[in-house]
């Protein structure tokens, strides 16, 4: 009996040693998950977005100046800046974070007394490091080729808890981060809610309307949780030709937060709101309730100095211009991203301060 006992045990520890017997097809051992630290103490809720801010391009953090300026953020009718950065660039390893770019946009917005816009790009902009950890989907951006974590993986979705909460117990105290775009897996250019990939493609990947929504919502708990005196800034735009999956997180996040759950629209132009025909049509009915309710923000569609066109065909950049912004601030519209050299355009400016200023600062 002793004998056999011996001989179980010796089998044992040769199976041990030798991986189960395949230690080419083994799994890797995964990396540990970094720890998340508890949720900022609630304090009270800072205003939400306001006036006219500088939509910046997609930060370089290996560049030292700021995007929030003098030379922009001095002029009189700038209110902020729309920061966004690459998640692989700000988390390069598991636990490990660099939030020194976001600290120095922010004490430069402090001491020009304006406010920043934060956006963190998820999607193909993740790390690599998560890429090998989770379940992927590959698509096409612009015609490149591109990869991203399923929105509903269980590691994607840990390690993006520990991000956001790092960020959130980093930076939802400061006064002069007005708002925080929500922005997941499933983003085609990684921060808009767009995903424009075959529905049967990711049909087979696992994908139901349910699951795709219940993993949006999962990470606008994330933001609302972690950053619970900031405004929450939900991009929308239609899914698969529907503003089902727009309509179900602004109702989830507003019910949840009220008036600090908004809506930006990337896509801003009247056309786009006001014609059947045109693809975000029916999402703009989640926007507008959003700038009944709580706030609104217009990303527009395209330069008006570059590219009036975008906004109605045969018209001035002038002409656009106070088109643009009447629909607009007469639809309640309180923000607006604009591009730098619409910002820096003096026809422009003149029109705004004479007309429209004032109703979106107060």
């Amino acid at each position: 009996m002793f004998r056999l006992f011996v001989l179980l045990i010796a089998m044992v520890l040769l199976i041990t040693a030798c991986g189960g017997g395949n230690s080419a097809t083994s799994s890797p051992t995964p990396t540990p998950l970094p720890p998340v630290p508890d949720p900022p103490p609630a304090g009270e809720t800072k205003a939400a977005p306001q006036g006219v801010f500088n939509s910046a391009g997609v930060r370089n953090i290996n560049t030292p100046s700021t995007q929030v300026s003098e030379h922009i953020n001095g002029l009189a009718h700038v209110s902020g800046t729309l920061i966004r950065l690459s998640w692989s660039d700000i988390n390069p390893t598991a636990g490990e974070y660099d939030f020194s770019v976001i600290e120095r946009e922010l004490l430069e917005a402090e001491t020009l007394g304006d406010f920043v816009n934060l956006a963190v790009i998820d999607s193909k902009e993740m790390p690599q490091w998560l890429l090998d950890e989770c379940v992927t989907f590959d698509y096409s951006f612009r015609g490149n080729p591109a990869v991203t974590c399923l929105p509903w993986d269980a590691d994607y979705l840990s390690y993006k808890e520990a991000l956001v909460s790092e960020l959130g117990v980093q930076f939802d105290s400061h006064p002069n981060l007005a708002g925080i775009y929500v922005t997941y897996a499933a983003m085609t250019n990684g921060v808009e809610m767009h995903w424009r990939v075959d529905e049967s493609e990711f049909a087979a990947a696992g994908y139901t309307f349910s699951r795709l929504s219940d993993a949006y919502n999962s990470v606008v708990d994330m933001y609302m949780t972690y950053f619970p005196t900031t405004s929450i800034i939900l991009e929308a735009h239609t899914v698969f030709d529907s503003a089902a999956l727009a309509q179900t997180a602004y109702d989830y996040c507003f019910d949840t937060i009220g008036e600090r759950c908004g809506v930006a629209i990337w896509w801003c132009a009247s056309r786009m709101a006001t014609n059947p025909r045109e693809s975000e049509y029916p999402v703009f009915s989640v926007a507008q309730q959003a700038a009944n309710n709580s706030f609104a923000i217009c990303q527009t569609i395209a330069s008006f100095t570059d590219e009036p066109e975008r906004f109605d065909e045969g018209m001035t950049t002038e002409q656009v211009f106070r088109n643009e912004m009447a629909f607009f601030v007469g639809a309640g519209f309180k923000n607006f991203e604009f591009w730098t050299n619409d910002i820096q355009n003096e026809n422009l400016t003149a029109i705004l301060n004479a007309d429209y200023l004032a109703d979106i600062e107060n």
